[in-house]
């Protein structure tokens, strides 16, 4: 069995963590998504109970604004998680970039020492004597 490259390993580690951290990200976005939504819904609730009667409003007004103020605050989670999770697929992605680097580099490095392998055969070619 080959041994295998560890900085194929590494790479493939390295996707996957990517393809983690786009997910994390994708889900930390309907978050807030669902999160803004429920802020807009409380606020929108506030306005609506304005046309009613007074004294409705007036007993509606401090659950309202219980619920309006939770939903900033899950609003403001929701940001804070979606926020860490963008950070930490750029943390995914450069590690993913360093990792492809080094693998170019060792390419590069292969190739030029094959050139000069060939190289030094064409200058230690001597045709076959007649």
């Amino acid at each position: 069995m080959p041994a295998r490259d560890p900085l194929a390993v590494l790479a493939r580690l390295r996707r996957l963590e990517v393809a983690g951290a786009r997910r994390v990200m994708a889900a930390r976005q309907s978050d807030l998504a669902a999160a803004s939504a429920g802020e807009a819904a409380a606020r929108d609730a506030v306005a609506a109970e304005l046309s009613g009667a007074p004294a409705d409003y007036a007993a509606f007004l401090p659950r309202a604004r219980a619920a309006r103020d939770d939903a900033v605050a899950a609003t403001a989670r929701a940001e804070a998680a979606a926020e860490l999770a963008r950070a930490e697929l750029v943390g995914a992605r450069v590690q993913a970039r360093v990792v492809e680097a080094l693998m170019a580099r060792r390419a590069d490095a292969a190739r030029a020492e094959a050139e000069r392998r060939d190289q030094a055969r064409l200058d230690d070619w001597r045709p076959a004597a007649p």
